[in-house]
C-alpha cells in the first residue's frame, strides 16, 4: 500500500537587487506635508521714482537784457506755426524784418529774431538755436544757454509792457512776440500763421513738437481771451497789428490775406 504525500509549495520572496542609482524613495506616508513658503527677496527699491524733466533748470543768477529798438518804424512779420502757412513761400519774406516763433525758425532760418517761451524748445532744438546768429530772446532762463541768448522778464499776463526788459506773455509765445516787436520799434506788425486753433488733424504747418499739441479748448479758454486787451493796448500805442490768416480764430485784429500781407515788404 502506497503512502500519499502532500506537497507544500514554498514561495520565497526574491532578494532585493542592489542598483547603483541616485534616486531615493520617499517614505510612504498618507500625511499631507504643507510646503514651506519661499520668502521674497527684499530689494532697496524706492516707492517714489524721480522723473527728470527734459527742460533745463533755471540758473540761480539771471542777467536780464534790454530789447534794443533795432527796427524803429519798420513793419515786422511775426511767423507763427499755424497750418495756414502750409506751402507758404518763405523766400518771399527775404528783405523784410521778421520774428520767428519757436520752430518757425527751421522753415525760415533767415529770420532777424528768434523768440520762444517754453524752455523745452531749447532742449529739443539746441543745435539749430545755437547755430542761429541773429537776435534770440526768451522769458524762460536756462542753465545751458549760450551767451547770445537774451533773457527778458516775464511780465503781466495780458496787455502791453512798456519796459523794454519785460514782456506780457499771454500764456503763449505768439502773444509775447507781439510785445517784443513793439520793443524793437515796429510801427506795423503782420501776424503769419496765428490760426489759434486746431482744425482736424493739423496743428502746425510743420510736423509739430515732441509733445501733445494744444486743443481748441486751451485756445478758447486760455490763449485767445487776452488778445482783446492786447489789441486795445497796441491801438493806444499807435501800433498797427494785422492778422494774415483769413480763417484764424483770433479776431481781435483786422484780417488780411497772405497776398495783402506781402504788400508791406
Amino acid at each position: 500500500m502506497q503512502r500519499s504525500r502532500s506537497i507544500r509549495k514554498i514561495v520565497q520572496a526574491p532578494l532585493a537587487i542592489e542598483r547603483n542609482t541616485n534616486v531615493k524613495r520617499r517614505p510612504n506616508s498618507n500625511k499631507f506635508i504643507e510646503p514651506t513658503p519661499e520668502h521674497p527677496l527684499h530689494r532697496n527699491i524706492p516707492k517714489l521714482v524721480n522723473i527728470t524733466n527734459i527742460a533745463q533748470p533755471e540758473p540761480t543768477m539771471i542777467h536780464y537784457s534790454v530789447v534794443p529798438r533795432a527796427f524803429e518804424g519798420e513793419t515786422i512779420y511775426i511767423i507763427g506755426g499755424g497750418p495756414s502757412l502750409r506751402n507758404f513761400d518763405f523766400k518771399s519774406l527775404i528783405g523784410s524784418k521778421t520774428i520767428a516763433v519757436n520752430k518757425a525758425l527751421l522753415s525760415y532760418p533767415n529770420a532777424d529774431v528768434l523768440y520762444w517761451t517754453d524752455s523745452r524748445f531749447y532742449t529739443w532744438y539746441k543745435n539749430d538755436i545755437d547755430n542761429f546768429k541773429n537776435l534770440k530772446f526768451t522769458i524762460k532762463a536756462g542753465s545751458q544757454y549760450t551767451d547770445d541768448i537774451k533773457v527778458l522778464k516775464k511780465g503781466k499776463a495780458h496787455g502791453l509792457e512798456e519796459d523794454p526788459q519785460i514782456l506780457a506773455h499771454g500764456f503763449n509765445s505768439g502773444y509775447a512776440a507781439i510785445n517784443l516787436a513793439y520793443h524793437l520799434g515796429a510801427k506795423r506788425i503782420i501776424l503769419l500763421g496765428f490760426d489759434m486753433g486746431m482744425d482736424g488733424l493739423e496743428s502746425h504747418f510743420h510736423d509739430g513738437y515732441p509733445t501733445i499739441p494744444a486743443g481748441n479748448k486751451v485756445y478758447q479758454d486760455k490763449f485767445l481771451p487776452g488778445f482783446k486787451q492786447l489789441a486795445a493796448a497796441t491801438k493806444s500805442a499807435g501800433l498797427v497789428v494785422l492778422n494774415a490768416s483769413p480763417y484764424s480764430k483770433l479776431t481781435a485784429f483786422p484780417k488780411i490775406t497772405l497776398e495783402q500781407a506781402l504788400y508791406f515788404r
